[in-house]
Protein backbone atom coordinates (compact mmCIF):
# COMPACT_ATOMS: atom_id res chain seq x y z
CA UNK A 1 0.00 0.00 0.00
CA UNK A 2 2.67 2.19 0.94
CA UNK A 3 4.75 1.40 -2.64
CA UNK A 4 1.48 2.09 -4.79
CA UNK A 5 1.19 6.21 -2.57
CA UNK A 6 4.56 6.52 -3.50
CA UNK A 7 4.06 5.25 -6.85
CA UNK A 8 1.13 7.61 -7.51
CA UNK A 9 2.75 10.79 -5.79
CA UNK A 10 5.42 9.99 -7.95
CA UNK A 11 3.31 9.91 -11.30
CA UNK A 12 1.80 13.40 -9.72
CA UNK A 13 5.18 14.84 -9.94
CA UNK A 14 6.18 14.27 -13.34
CA UNK A 15 2.96 14.64 -14.49
CA UNK A 16 3.30 18.28 -12.85
CA UNK A 17 7.26 18.58 -14.57
CA UNK A 18 5.77 17.55 -17.48
CA UNK A 19 3.28 20.47 -17.66
CA UNK A 20 6.32 23.12 -16.15
CA UNK A 21 8.49 22.07 -19.27
CA UNK A 22 5.55 22.23 -21.90
CA UNK A 23 4.69 25.57 -20.22
CA UNK A 24 8.26 26.85 -20.67
CA UNK A 25 8.38 25.87 -24.29
CA UNK A 26 5.06 27.99 -25.31
CA UNK A 27 6.33 31.42 -23.63
CA UNK A 28 10.55 30.83 -24.01
CA UNK A 29 10.38 33.73 -26.52
CA UNK A 30 8.75 36.21 -23.61
CA UNK A 31 11.31 34.96 -20.90
CA UNK A 32 13.74 35.23 -23.64
CA UNK A 33 13.21 38.83 -24.01
CA UNK A 34 12.89 39.40 -19.78
CA UNK A 35 16.13 37.72 -19.43
CA UNK A 36 18.37 39.16 -22.11
CA UNK A 37 17.08 42.71 -20.77
CA UNK A 38 16.43 42.80 -17.36
CA UNK A 39 19.04 39.86 -16.71
CA UNK A 40 21.82 41.77 -18.16
CA UNK A 41 20.96 45.17 -16.30
CA UNK A 42 20.78 43.40 -13.06
CA UNK A 43 23.83 41.52 -13.38
CA UNK A 44 25.65 45.04 -14.32
CA UNK A 45 23.75 46.52 -11.36
CA UNK A 46 24.38 44.30 -8.46
CA UNK A 47 27.39 43.44 -9.45
CA UNK A 48 28.82 46.80 -8.55
CA UNK A 49 26.11 47.10 -5.61
CA UNK A 50 28.80 45.96 -3.11
CA UNK A 51 33.25 46.35 -3.77
CA UNK A 52 36.35 46.86 -2.05
CA UNK A 53 38.46 49.79 -3.00
CA UNK A 54 41.70 50.74 -0.72
CA UNK A 55 40.29 52.37 1.47
CA UNK A 56 37.38 50.02 2.72
CA UNK A 57 33.42 48.86 1.79
CA UNK A 58 31.83 50.73 -0.75
CA UNK A 59 27.90 50.68 -2.01
CA UNK A 60 27.24 51.64 -5.44
CA UNK A 61 23.97 53.62 -5.10
CA UNK A 62 22.78 55.81 -2.13
CA UNK A 63 19.69 53.52 -0.97
CA UNK A 64 21.58 50.47 -1.00
CA UNK A 65 24.53 52.23 1.02
CA UNK A 66 21.48 53.02 3.62
CA UNK A 67 20.24 50.28 3.66
CA UNK A 68 22.50 47.46 3.05
CA UNK A 69 24.60 48.47 6.50
CA UNK A 70 21.93 47.02 8.57
CA UNK A 71 21.79 44.07 6.66
CA UNK A 72 25.65 43.81 6.64
CA UNK A 73 25.44 43.67 10.28
CA UNK A 74 22.33 41.00 10.41
CA UNK A 75 23.91 38.75 8.16
CA UNK A 76 27.65 39.04 10.08
CA UNK A 77 25.42 38.56 13.06
CA UNK A 78 24.01 34.97 11.99
CA UNK A 79 27.71 34.06 10.38
CA UNK A 80 29.59 34.75 12.84
CA UNK A 81 28.01 34.59 16.23
CA UNK A 82 26.23 31.78 18.13
CA UNK A 83 22.80 30.81 17.96
CA UNK A 84 22.18 31.72 20.94
CA UNK A 85 23.30 35.13 20.77
CA UNK A 86 21.13 35.72 17.42
CA UNK A 87 17.65 37.31 18.86
CA UNK A 88 19.25 38.55 22.11
CA UNK A 89 18.83 42.30 20.73
CA UNK A 90 17.81 44.37 17.98
CA UNK A 91 20.61 45.49 15.84
CA UNK A 92 19.32 49.31 16.01
CA UNK A 93 18.29 49.31 19.71
CA UNK A 94 20.23 47.04 22.53
CA UNK A 95 16.70 46.76 25.05
CA UNK A 96 14.21 46.42 21.51
CA UNK A 97 13.26 42.61 20.60
CA UNK A 98 14.41 41.68 16.88
CA UNK A 99 11.10 42.06 14.94
CA UNK A 100 12.63 42.86 11.47
CA UNK A 101 12.01 40.35 9.21
CA UNK A 102 15.70 38.27 9.13
CA UNK A 103 15.00 35.46 6.71
CA UNK A 104 17.14 37.11 3.38
CA UNK A 105 19.83 38.12 5.79
CA UNK A 106 19.78 34.67 7.78
CA UNK A 107 19.81 33.05 3.70
CA UNK A 108 23.67 35.36 3.39
CA UNK A 109 24.61 34.71 7.22
CA UNK A 110 24.63 30.86 6.52
CA UNK A 111 26.21 31.23 3.16
CA UNK A 112 28.86 33.45 4.50
CA UNK A 113 29.31 30.44 7.23
CA UNK A 114 29.82 27.93 4.14
CA UNK A 115 32.71 30.10 3.20
CA UNK A 116 31.47 32.39 0.75
CA UNK A 117 32.31 35.97 0.65
CA UNK A 118 30.11 38.55 2.42
CA UNK A 119 29.96 40.73 -1.22
CA UNK A 120 28.69 37.50 -2.49
CA UNK A 121 26.79 35.92 -0.43
CA UNK A 122 24.53 39.63 -0.97
CA UNK A 123 25.03 39.76 -4.38
CA UNK A 124 23.86 36.49 -5.83
CA UNK A 125 21.01 36.06 -3.72
CA UNK A 126 20.27 39.04 -4.79
CA UNK A 127 20.52 38.32 -8.38
CA UNK A 128 18.99 34.81 -8.29
CA UNK A 129 15.61 36.37 -6.03
CA UNK A 130 15.29 39.42 -9.05
CA UNK A 131 15.52 36.47 -11.75
CA UNK A 132 12.93 34.24 -10.20
CA UNK A 133 10.79 37.82 -9.09
CA UNK A 134 10.73 38.45 -12.96
CA UNK A 135 9.74 35.01 -14.04
CA UNK A 136 7.24 34.75 -11.04
CA UNK A 137 5.76 37.99 -12.46
CA UNK A 138 5.17 37.29 -15.59
CA UNK A 139 3.61 33.89 -14.74
CA UNK A 140 1.27 35.77 -12.48
CA UNK A 141 0.16 38.18 -15.42
CA UNK A 142 -0.49 35.79 -17.65
CA UNK A 143 -2.71 34.02 -15.75
CA UNK A 144 -4.47 36.80 -14.86
CA UNK A 145 -5.12 38.37 -18.74
CA UNK A 146 -4.29 35.28 -20.69
CA UNK A 147 -1.85 36.83 -22.86
CA UNK A 148 1.82 36.57 -23.09
CA UNK A 149 1.33 39.93 -25.58
CA UNK A 150 0.27 42.02 -21.85
CA UNK A 151 2.01 39.93 -19.41
CA UNK A 152 5.39 40.88 -21.27
CA UNK A 153 4.38 44.56 -21.98
CA UNK A 154 3.19 45.15 -17.99
CA UNK A 155 6.17 43.73 -16.38
CA UNK A 156 7.90 46.98 -18.47
CA UNK A 157 5.52 48.94 -16.97
CA UNK A 158 6.31 48.14 -13.49
CA UNK A 159 9.81 47.83 -14.13
CA UNK A 160 9.79 51.35 -15.70
CA UNK A 161 7.51 52.95 -12.76
CA UNK A 162 8.21 56.54 -12.10
CA UNK A 163 5.45 58.72 -12.86
CA UNK A 164 5.42 62.07 -15.42
CA UNK A 165 8.13 63.33 -14.93
CA UNK A 166 9.78 62.64 -17.92
CA UNK A 167 8.26 65.67 -19.44
CA UNK A 168 10.05 67.94 -17.25
CA UNK A 169 13.34 65.77 -18.18
CA UNK A 170 12.20 67.19 -21.82
CA UNK A 171 11.17 70.84 -21.17
CA UNK A 172 14.59 70.99 -19.20
CA UNK A 173 16.88 69.83 -21.32
CA UNK A 174 15.02 71.69 -24.21
CA UNK A 175 15.51 74.77 -22.05
CA UNK A 176 18.86 74.40 -21.38
CA UNK A 177 20.42 71.52 -23.47
CA UNK A 178 23.37 69.97 -22.51
CA UNK A 179 25.60 66.51 -22.15
CA UNK A 180 25.62 66.41 -18.44
CA UNK A 181 21.79 66.47 -18.16
CA UNK A 182 22.01 63.74 -21.09
CA UNK A 183 24.55 61.44 -19.59
CA UNK A 184 23.36 62.00 -16.03
CA UNK A 185 20.02 63.08 -15.86
CA UNK A 186 18.88 64.93 -12.34
CA UNK A 187 15.90 62.94 -10.73
CA UNK A 188 12.60 63.82 -11.66
CA UNK A 189 10.56 61.40 -10.03
CA UNK A 190 10.95 62.04 -6.06
CA UNK A 191 8.69 64.38 -4.10
CA UNK A 192 9.85 64.84 -0.66
CA UNK A 193 7.53 66.94 0.48
CA UNK A 194 4.95 64.50 0.43
CA UNK A 195 7.97 61.61 1.93
CA UNK A 196 7.80 60.11 -1.51
CA UNK A 197 12.01 59.30 -2.00
CA UNK A 198 12.13 56.98 -5.03
CA UNK A 199 10.02 57.00 -8.38
CA UNK A 200 11.09 54.10 -9.62
CA UNK A 201 10.47 51.31 -7.82
CA UNK A 202 13.35 49.41 -8.61
CA UNK A 203 16.10 51.84 -7.23
CA UNK A 204 13.42 52.80 -4.16
CA UNK A 205 12.81 49.11 -3.48
CA UNK A 206 13.74 46.18 -5.12
CA UNK A 207 17.26 47.05 -5.20
CA UNK A 208 18.28 47.94 -1.50
CA UNK A 209 14.97 46.80 0.94
CA UNK A 210 16.65 43.05 0.80
CA UNK A 211 13.80 41.90 2.74
CA UNK A 212 11.21 43.51 0.39
CA UNK A 213 12.80 41.47 -2.73
CA UNK A 214 12.89 38.06 -1.33
CA UNK A 215 9.17 38.71 0.38
CA UNK A 216 7.81 39.87 -2.89
CA UNK A 217 9.53 37.22 -4.78
CA UNK A 218 7.76 34.17 -2.71
CA UNK A 219 4.34 35.96 -2.51
CA UNK A 220 4.43 36.35 -6.15
CA UNK A 221 5.05 32.59 -6.56
CA UNK A 222 2.71 31.53 -3.85
CA UNK A 223 0.16 34.21 -5.86
CA UNK A 224 1.21 32.20 -9.35
CA UNK A 225 1.15 28.67 -7.32
CA UNK A 226 -2.91 29.22 -5.66
CA UNK A 227 -4.13 30.98 -8.91
CA UNK A 228 -3.15 28.37 -11.15
CA UNK A 229 -5.18 26.33 -9.06
CA UNK A 230 -8.02 28.40 -9.60
CA UNK A 231 -8.07 29.96 -12.53
CA UNK A 232 -6.42 27.11 -14.73
CA UNK A 233 -6.97 24.19 -13.11
CA UNK A 234 -8.71 22.08 -15.16
CA UNK A 235 -5.34 20.48 -16.10
CA UNK A 236 -4.66 19.61 -12.83
CA UNK A 237 -5.78 16.89 -10.74
CA UNK A 238 -7.57 17.24 -7.66
CA UNK A 239 -4.35 15.65 -5.78
CA UNK A 240 -1.77 17.93 -7.55
CA UNK A 241 -4.21 21.06 -6.63
CA UNK A 242 -4.10 20.18 -3.06
CA UNK A 243 -0.45 19.79 -3.04
CA UNK A 244 0.35 23.20 -4.88
CA UNK A 245 -2.01 24.70 -2.01
CA UNK A 246 -0.33 23.09 0.55
CA UNK A 247 3.16 23.60 -0.44
CA UNK A 248 1.59 27.74 -1.33
CA UNK A 249 0.21 27.58 2.59
CA UNK A 250 3.86 26.60 4.24
CA UNK A 251 5.57 29.34 1.87
CA UNK A 252 2.83 31.43 2.92
CA UNK A 253 3.55 31.11 6.64
CA UNK A 254 7.21 32.23 6.57
CA UNK A 255 6.15 35.75 5.31
CA UNK A 256 6.39 37.24 8.93
CA UNK A 257 10.15 36.58 9.67
CA UNK A 258 10.47 37.91 5.63
CA UNK A 259 8.60 40.20 4.90
CA UNK A 260 5.78 41.72 6.85
CA UNK A 261 4.38 44.11 4.19
CA UNK A 262 4.25 41.25 1.60
CA UNK A 263 2.74 39.49 4.12
CA UNK A 264 -0.57 41.54 4.96
CA UNK A 265 -0.12 41.87 1.09
CA UNK A 266 -0.72 38.34 0.31
CA UNK A 267 -3.40 37.93 3.22
CA UNK A 268 -5.02 40.76 1.79
CA UNK A 269 -5.23 39.50 -1.73
CA UNK A 270 -5.93 35.92 -1.14
CA UNK A 271 -8.97 37.26 1.48
CA UNK A 272 -10.81 38.63 -1.99
CA UNK A 273 -9.95 35.71 -3.88
CA UNK A 274 -11.45 33.06 -1.66
CA UNK A 275 -14.62 35.43 -0.99
CA UNK A 276 -14.88 34.44 -5.18
CA UNK A 277 -14.51 31.72 -4.47
CA UNK A 278 -16.94 30.60 -1.53
CA UNK A 279 -17.70 27.15 -3.05
CA UNK A 280 -13.95 26.18 -3.31
CA UNK A 281 -14.12 26.58 0.71
CA UNK A 282 -12.95 22.95 1.60
CA UNK A 283 -10.14 23.07 -1.15
CA UNK A 284 -9.19 26.16 -0.09
CA UNK A 285 -8.66 25.48 3.56
CA UNK A 286 -5.29 23.46 1.83
CA UNK A 287 -3.85 26.81 1.63
CA UNK A 288 -5.06 28.95 5.08
CA UNK A 289 -4.59 25.89 7.48
CA UNK A 290 -1.06 25.83 6.96
CA UNK A 291 -0.43 29.11 6.41
CA UNK A 292 -2.74 30.36 9.43
CA UNK A 293 -0.68 28.05 11.79
CA UNK A 294 3.06 28.60 10.41
CA UNK A 295 2.40 32.03 10.63
CA UNK A 296 0.90 32.36 14.02
CA UNK A 297 3.54 29.96 15.61
CA UNK A 298 6.59 32.33 13.91
CA UNK A 299 4.86 35.91 14.65
CA UNK A 300 4.02 35.28 18.05
CA UNK A 301 7.92 33.73 18.36
CA UNK A 302 9.86 36.77 16.65
CA UNK A 303 7.24 39.54 16.50
CA UNK A 304 4.58 39.87 18.91
CA UNK A 305 5.38 42.01 22.16
CA UNK A 306 8.11 43.76 20.18
CA UNK A 307 6.54 47.01 19.16
CA UNK A 308 6.49 49.62 22.44
CA UNK A 309 4.83 52.62 20.24
CA UNK A 310 1.00 52.15 20.85
CA UNK A 311 0.63 54.41 17.73
CA UNK A 312 2.74 52.75 15.41
CA UNK A 313 -0.45 52.04 12.89
CA UNK A 314 -2.81 54.49 12.59
CA UNK A 315 -5.62 56.17 10.48
CA UNK A 316 -4.12 58.71 8.10
CA UNK A 317 -6.58 60.27 5.91
CA UNK A 318 -5.25 61.27 2.23
CA UNK A 319 -1.49 59.33 3.58
CA UNK A 320 0.89 62.48 3.06
CA UNK A 321 -1.92 64.86 1.74
CA UNK A 322 -3.53 67.29 4.22
CA UNK A 323 -6.84 67.97 2.16
CA UNK A 324 -8.52 66.13 -1.13
CA UNK A 325 -7.36 68.66 -3.76
CA UNK A 326 -3.92 68.05 -2.35
CA UNK A 327 -4.26 64.25 -2.71
CA UNK A 328 -5.59 64.24 -6.32
CA UNK A 329 -2.56 66.77 -7.32
CA UNK A 330 0.31 64.54 -4.99
CA UNK A 331 -0.81 61.30 -6.91
CA UNK A 332 -1.24 63.23 -9.95
CA UNK A 333 2.67 63.87 -9.16
CA UNK A 334 3.60 60.68 -8.56
CA UNK A 335 2.06 58.40 -10.67
CA UNK A 336 0.90 60.72 -13.53
CA UNK A 337 -1.96 58.82 -15.33
CA UNK A 338 -1.31 55.52 -14.25
CA UNK A 339 -4.52 55.02 -11.65
CA UNK A 340 -7.16 56.42 -14.03
CA UNK A 341 -5.48 53.97 -16.83
CA UNK A 342 -5.62 50.97 -15.20
CA UNK A 343 -9.63 52.02 -13.86
CA UNK A 344 -10.21 52.82 -17.78
CA UNK A 345 -8.22 49.17 -18.58
CA UNK A 346 -10.33 47.17 -15.91
CA UNK A 347 -13.41 48.51 -17.69
CA UNK A 348 -12.54 47.60 -21.30
CA UNK A 349 -11.14 44.14 -20.10
CA UNK A 350 -13.76 43.53 -17.53
CA UNK A 351 -16.27 41.08 -19.43
CA UNK A 352 -13.03 39.40 -21.04
CA UNK A 353 -11.71 38.25 -17.06
CA UNK A 354 -12.92 35.93 -15.34
CA UNK A 355 -14.51 36.36 -11.69
CA UNK A 356 -11.31 35.29 -9.86
CA UNK A 357 -9.48 38.15 -11.83
CA UNK A 358 -11.72 40.67 -11.22
CA UNK A 359 -11.56 39.60 -7.63
CA UNK A 360 -7.50 39.63 -8.08
CA UNK A 361 -8.06 43.01 -9.56
CA UNK A 362 -10.66 44.74 -7.25
CA UNK A 363 -7.74 43.61 -4.33
CA UNK A 364 -5.17 45.48 -5.93
CA UNK A 365 -7.37 48.60 -5.94
CA UNK A 366 -8.39 48.20 -2.71
CA UNK A 367 -4.70 47.99 -1.45
CA UNK A 368 -4.04 51.78 -2.99
CA UNK A 369 -6.99 53.06 -0.82
CA UNK A 370 -6.46 50.94 2.26
CA UNK A 371 -2.57 52.67 1.71
CA UNK A 372 -3.77 55.84 1.75
CA UNK A 373 -6.15 55.77 5.07
CA UNK A 374 -3.80 53.74 7.34
CA UNK A 375 -0.03 54.16 7.98
CA UNK A 376 1.18 50.94 8.47
CA UNK A 377 4.48 52.37 9.99
CA UNK A 378 5.23 55.69 11.36
CA UNK A 379 7.48 56.53 8.57
CA UNK A 380 4.96 57.45 5.40
CA UNK A 381 7.52 56.33 3.32
CA UNK A 382 7.28 52.47 4.34
CA UNK A 383 3.68 52.61 2.81
CA UNK A 384 5.37 52.96 -0.87
CA UNK A 385 5.60 49.17 -0.03
CA UNK A 386 1.65 48.86 -0.22
CA UNK A 387 1.43 51.42 -2.68
CA UNK A 388 4.24 49.04 -5.01
CA UNK A 389 2.05 45.91 -4.53
CA UNK A 390 -0.67 48.28 -6.31
CA UNK A 391 1.25 49.64 -8.77
CA UNK A 392 2.28 45.75 -9.35
CA UNK A 393 -0.95 44.28 -9.58
CA UNK A 394 -2.65 46.80 -11.50
CA UNK A 395 -0.04 47.17 -14.02
CA UNK A 396 -1.54 44.68 -16.24
CA UNK A 397 -4.38 46.81 -16.74
CA UNK A 398 -2.66 49.78 -17.84
CA UNK A 399 -0.73 47.41 -20.40
CA UNK A 400 -3.99 45.94 -21.91
CA UNK A 401 -5.42 49.57 -22.04
CA UNK A 402 -2.21 50.65 -24.12
CA UNK A 403 -2.28 47.54 -26.53
CA UNK A 404 -6.32 48.26 -27.00
CA UNK A 405 -5.94 51.89 -27.53
CA UNK A 406 -3.07 51.25 -30.01
CA UNK A 407 -5.64 49.76 -32.51
CA UNK A 408 -8.32 51.93 -31.89
CA UNK A 409 -7.91 54.89 -35.06
CA UNK A 410 -6.12 57.51 -34.43
CA UNK A 411 -5.30 56.78 -31.24
CA UNK A 412 -1.22 56.15 -32.08
CA UNK A 413 -0.04 59.57 -30.86
CA UNK A 414 -2.17 59.85 -27.86
CA UNK A 415 -1.29 55.84 -27.11
CA UNK A 416 2.96 57.13 -27.12
CA UNK A 417 2.28 59.80 -24.98
CA UNK A 418 0.53 58.38 -22.80
CA UNK A 419 3.09 55.36 -22.70
CA UNK A 420 6.39 57.89 -22.35
CA UNK A 421 4.39 59.42 -19.65
CA UNK A 422 4.26 56.29 -17.58
CA UNK A 423 7.85 54.44 -17.98
CA UNK A 424 10.02 57.74 -19.00
CA UNK A 425 10.93 58.55 -15.95
CA UNK A 426 11.44 54.81 -14.62
CA UNK A 427 13.76 54.52 -18.06
CA UNK A 428 16.00 58.13 -16.58
CA UNK A 429 16.04 56.45 -13.50
CA UNK A 430 17.54 53.09 -14.36
CA UNK A 431 19.84 54.15 -16.50
CA UNK A 432 21.13 56.87 -13.96
CA UNK A 433 21.56 53.38 -11.35
CA UNK A 434 23.87 52.09 -13.69
CA UNK A 435 26.34 55.47 -13.27
CA UNK A 436 28.10 54.34 -10.12
CA UNK A 437 31.13 56.31 -11.04
CA UNK A 438 28.37 59.23 -9.65
CA UNK A 439 26.85 57.17 -7.01
CA UNK A 440 29.20 55.45 -4.56
CA UNK A 441 29.53 56.13 -1.03
CA UNK A 442 31.68 54.41 1.33
CA UNK A 443 29.97 52.46 3.97
CA UNK A 444 32.78 51.45 6.35
CA UNK A 445 36.90 51.89 6.34
CA UNK A 446 39.87 49.41 6.53
CA UNK A 447 40.55 50.83 10.02
CA UNK A 448 36.82 50.59 11.29
CA UNK A 449 36.73 46.95 10.57
CA UNK A 450 40.24 46.43 11.91
CA UNK A 451 38.89 47.70 14.81
CA UNK A 452 36.05 45.95 14.54
CA UNK A 453 38.08 42.78 14.60
CA UNK A 454 39.50 43.69 17.62
CA UNK A 455 36.95 44.55 19.78
CA UNK A 456 35.01 41.26 18.53
CA UNK A 457 37.89 38.89 19.54
CA UNK A 458 38.28 40.70 22.84
CA UNK A 459 34.51 41.42 24.63
CA UNK A 460 31.64 39.34 25.77
CA UNK A 461 29.45 38.77 22.58
CA UNK A 462 26.17 40.88 24.40
CA UNK A 463 28.31 43.75 25.93
CA UNK A 464 26.61 46.94 24.67
CA UNK A 465 28.11 49.80 22.82
CA UNK A 466 27.49 53.47 23.81
CA UNK A 467 27.57 54.96 20.04
CA UNK A 468 26.62 57.49 18.03
CA UNK A 469 23.26 57.33 17.11
CA UNK A 470 23.87 56.45 12.95
CA UNK A 471 22.77 53.95 10.52
CA UNK A 472 25.98 52.24 9.46
CA UNK A 473 28.43 52.57 12.87
CA UNK A 474 31.36 49.80 12.74
CA UNK A 475 29.88 48.51 16.04
CA UNK A 476 27.05 47.12 15.08
CA UNK A 477 27.67 46.56 11.02
CA UNK A 478 31.27 44.58 11.98
CA UNK A 479 31.75 44.21 15.22
CA UNK A 480 28.23 42.85 16.14
CA UNK A 481 27.79 43.83 19.33
CA UNK A 482 24.94 45.62 20.52
CA UNK A 483 24.54 49.09 20.24
CA UNK A 484 22.47 51.17 22.85
CA UNK A 485 20.54 52.93 19.79
CA UNK A 486 21.01 53.33 16.20
CA UNK A 487 20.09 55.77 13.59
CA UNK A 488 16.78 57.25 15.10
CA UNK A 489 14.21 57.42 12.26
CA UNK A 490 14.73 53.73 11.68
CA UNK A 491 14.22 52.93 15.77
CA UNK A 492 10.87 54.88 15.55
CA UNK A 493 10.10 53.18 12.69
CA UNK A 494 10.89 49.82 14.42
CA UNK A 495 8.16 50.49 17.12
CA UNK A 496 10.69 51.70 19.87
CA UNK A 497 9.73 54.77 22.24
CA UNK A 498 13.51 55.86 22.09
CA UNK A 499 13.00 59.58 23.15
CA UNK A 500 14.15 59.36 26.59
CA UNK A 501 17.18 56.63 25.61
CA UNK A 502 18.24 59.75 22.92
CA UNK A 503 18.29 62.24 25.93
CA UNK A 504 20.23 60.19 28.42
CA UNK A 505 22.78 59.03 25.29
CA UNK A 506 23.45 62.55 25.18
CA UNK A 507 24.39 62.90 28.90
CA UNK A 508 25.85 60.48 28.96
CA UNK A 509 28.43 61.83 26.03
CA UNK A 510 28.48 64.80 27.91
CA UNK A 511 29.53 63.55 31.15
CA UNK A 512 26.62 65.39 32.91
CA UNK A 513 26.38 64.42 36.54
CA UNK A 514 23.96 61.83 36.40
CA UNK A 515 26.09 60.14 33.47
CA UNK A 516 27.65 57.23 35.76
CA UNK A 517 24.59 56.43 37.11
CA UNK A 518 22.84 56.29 33.09
CA UNK A 519 25.82 54.11 32.30
CA UNK A 520 24.53 51.62 35.05
CA UNK A 521 20.95 51.93 34.17
CA UNK A 522 21.39 51.27 30.31
CA UNK A 523 23.90 48.66 31.32
CA UNK A 524 26.54 50.30 29.07
CA UNK A 525 30.22 48.27 28.95
CA UNK A 526 31.90 50.16 26.48
CA UNK A 527 31.72 53.79 25.25
CA UNK A 528 33.06 54.51 21.96
CA UNK A 529 33.99 58.11 21.18
CA UNK A 530 35.33 59.06 17.02
CA UNK A 531 34.28 61.75 15.16
CA UNK A 532 30.81 61.47 15.03
CA UNK A 533 30.61 61.37 18.82
CA UNK A 534 32.53 64.36 19.18
CA UNK A 535 31.21 66.70 16.21
CA UNK A 536 27.46 65.48 16.14
CA UNK A 537 27.25 64.61 19.74
CA UNK A 538 29.58 67.19 21.33
CA UNK A 539 31.09 63.94 23.46
CA UNK A 540 33.37 65.39 26.90
CA UNK A 541 36.07 63.07 26.09
CA UNK A 542 37.69 65.25 28.99
CA UNK A 543 35.05 62.68 31.48
CA UNK A 544 36.04 59.45 30.12
CA UNK A 545 40.19 60.31 30.08
CA UNK A 546 39.86 60.60 33.54
CA UNK A 547 37.71 57.80 35.12
CA UNK A 548 37.89 55.15 32.64
CA UNK A 549 40.97 52.88 30.39
CA UNK A 550 40.97 53.33 26.70
CA UNK A 551 40.90 49.48 25.71
CA UNK A 552 40.96 50.15 22.21
CA UNK A 553 41.48 52.54 19.91
CA UNK A 554 43.11 53.37 16.15
CA UNK A 555 43.86 57.13 14.77
CA UNK A 556 40.20 57.83 14.89
CA UNK A 557 38.27 56.06 17.89
CA UNK A 558 38.49 55.38 21.29
CA UNK A 559 36.27 52.88 22.82
CA UNK A 560 36.00 53.55 26.62
CA UNK A 561 35.97 50.48 28.70
CA UNK A 562 33.02 51.44 31.92
CA UNK A 563 32.52 47.98 32.95
CA UNK A 564 33.65 49.50 36.70
CA UNK A 565 30.46 51.50 36.65
CA UNK A 566 28.97 47.95 38.15
CA UNK A 567 31.30 47.14 40.82
CA UNK A 568 31.00 50.04 42.21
Amino acid sequence: MVFSYFQKELGYTKHMLNMFRNTIRKHKVAILILYVVFGIYFLFLFGRMLYVKPDGLYAGNMNVWSDWSLHIGMAKLFAEKSPNDWFAYHPMYAHGKFTYGFLTNFISGMLMRMGVSLINAFVIPSFVYIMLFIFALYALYFLLMRSKKIALFAIFIFMLSGGPGFYLFLKDFASSPSWEKLLYPTTYSDYHEYQWFEGNFIEGLLVPQRAFLLGSTISLWIMVGVFSVFLHGSVLKKMQKRWILFFCGMSAGLLPITHMHSFMVLVFVSAFLAFSLLKEWKLLLYYGIPAGIISTILYFTFVFGGIENPSFMQIDWGWSASSFVEWVFMWAKIWGVFLPLALWGLCVKWKDLRKEARAVFLSFFSLFVVANIILFQPIHWDNSKIFTWSYLGLSPLVASLFLWLWKQRYAKVITILLFLSVVGSGFLELYRMQRIDRNSYRMISNDEMVLAEEVKKNTDPRAIFLTEPTHNHWVMMWAQRPILMGYTAWVWNFGFLYNQTEQDLQKMFQGTADALTLLEQYGIHYVVIGPGELYGLNANESFYISRFPVAFQNENYRVYDVREVFEK
